[in-house]
C-alpha cells in the first residue's frame, strides 16, 4: 500500500446560501495559501450495552459523530478562501458562519457538505511572528460523497 503525503488531500470552501444550492466548480475557493495544518477531529459518542442474544458482554455501540477538520497557518487576508473565513470572524447568527467545503481524499474520493467555521483566528500571536490564521470547519450533519471530478486547483 502506497503512503500519501497531507497535502495531497484537496480542501475547498464556497460560500454559503442555501443546503439545497450547491457551489458551481467556479465557486470553490482551495484552502491552502500558508495553511500548514488541516487535521480531523472528528468526534465519536458511543455507549456500551449488552444483549441477551450476546454472550452477556458489553458491546460498543456507535450513537453519534460529528465530522470537523481543524486548520492553521499564517494569515493572508488577500486569499479568497482565507478572506471568507476571516470575513465571518464576528458573525453571530446562526447562518452567519455557514459555508460548503469539500474535500478531495488523496485517493480521489470527493465529500461536500454545509460546515459552519468556528473558533476562527485571523490575525494573532507574537510581535515577532506573521499572524496566525487558525480555526475549525464543523459539518453540519455527514457530508456526501459525490462522483464529479473536482476542479483543478487555481492557487
Amino acid at each position: 500500500m502506497a503512503r500519501s503525503k497531507n497535502a495531497k488531500r484537496l480542501h475547498y470552501i464556497a460560500p454559503w446560501t442555501s443546503d439545497d444550492k450547491m457551489p458551481t466548480d467556479t465557486e470553490w475557493l482551495r484552502l491552502a495559501k500558508f495553511i500548514q495544518t488541516i487535521e480531523d477531529d472528528s468526534d465519536e459518542n458511543t455507549d456500551d450495552q449488552g444483549f441477551y442474544d450476546g454472550d452477556g458482554n458489553p458491546e460498543t455501540i456507535l450513537t453519534s459523530r460529528a465530522e470537523r477538520w481543524n486548520f492553521e497557518g499564517f494569515s493572508d487576508l488577500e486569499d479568497p478562501a482565507q478572506a471568507l473565513i476571516a470575513g465571518m470572524k464576528r458573525k453571530t447568527g446562526d447562518n452567519d458562519r455557514k459555508l460548503w467545503h469539500k474535500i478531495v481524499e488523496t485517493d480521489g474520493k470527493t465529500y461536500v457538505g454545509v460546515a459552519k467555521a468556528m473558533e476562527i483566528k485571523a490575525g494573532s500571536g507574537d510581535a515577532t511572528d506573521y499572524e496566525e490564521f487558525s480555526g475549525h470547519l464543523d459539518f453540519i450533519g455527514t457530508p456526501k460523497e459525490v462522483t464529479t471530478e473536482p476542479e483543478t486547483p487555481k492557487n
